[in-house]
């Protein structure tokens, strides 16, 4: 009889490294697989309530589909507190004094704060984030501030081009004197605020036809120069008032006092101008 080698039982650490079945010959989670896990899984409780794949799967697929519907009836509620709670998740202002704008506005605007109470209440009304809110009067500001640089340009350039017209029939010296009487006798005929006006005065079919047609019938100067001085001792009168504001002003640093020195600078150059004019 032939000798049999024993055979030896496998080691701990070869036993544990065999792959534990997860289901039983029933179809069932296997217990020794469940006590493999991590402790937090394997102790979990979700494996009292589903012994097997089937039941799991399931479960997942309703719990999933509950918490949808949970979502979707909280943000169709109307309860104060689930109100109160979207608002806040979204942003959205519990009132009208939640919504604080902050702007500043382009150079030569100013911002009416009637316009953005109003806008406050329209942002509350409708819903709208407070980022939003601020969002919309930021591009506001940005696109009017984008329109007053393209208007100025375009002035600007329609100056330029006016003047260049007038030039090449106007030449040297000739234009500002001509252009002079223009401007003299709109203000005799007190017309004078046609000079700001960039239809007329940017018009140089208008200003030739002006000199060539009124300026003659105006008798040349004479009742011009008589139409300055008195301009020029009006404008005296107001310098004189203004130097009396100017010195009772107590605070020479705030914008009243500063608007104040502007208007008398505008004034001296005007007084000078029609002084000038005389001669």
């Amino acid at each position: 009889m032939e000798e049999q080698t024993p055979v030896e039982a496998p080691s701990v650490e070869e036993t544990a490294t065999q792959p534990v079945e997860i289901l039983t010959s029933e179809g069932k989670f296997n217990e020794s697989w469940r006590e493999s896990l991590p402790e937090e899984l394997g102790n979990h409780s979700i494996w009292s309530k589903y012994d097997n794949p089937v039941d799991l799967v399931k479960g997942a697929i309703n719990a999933q589909s509950l918490a949808g519907r949970k979502a979707e009836e909280f943000w169709a509620s109307e309860d104060a507190n689930d109100v109160s709670k979207r608002n806040e998740l979204m942003g959205i202002g519990s009132s009208v004094d939640d919504y604080e704008i902050a702007y500043e506005a382009p150079e030569g605007i100013e911002v009416d704060e009637d316009r953005i109470n109003d806008f406050k209440q329209f942002a509350y009304e409708n819903g709208l984030s407070k980022e939003a809110a601020q969002a919309l009067v930021n591009w506001e500001l940005e696109k009017v501030g984008q329109s007053i640089g393209d208007e100025d340009r375009a002035y600007e350039q329609s100056l330029q081009e006016a003047e260049s017209e007038l030039r090449s029939e106007w030449k040297g010296d000739q234009y500002e004197y001509n252009l002079a009487k223009v401007a003299n006798s709109l203000d005799y005929l007190g017309m004078g605020d046609f000079k700001e006006d960039p239809v007329i005065a940017n018009n140089p079919e208008f200003v030739k036809a002006w000199f060539e047609k009124v300026v003659p019938l105006l008798d040349n100067d004479k009742i011009i120069e008589q139409r300055n001085l008195d301009n020029a001792h009006t404008i005296e009168d107001q310098l004189i008032e203004l130097e009396s504001k100017m010195y009772s002003h107590e605070n020479t640093n705030d914008l009243t006092y500063q608007q104040l020195t502007k208007q008398y600078g505008e004034l001296l150059s005007k007084k000078s101008e029609l002084q000038g004019s005389n001669y």
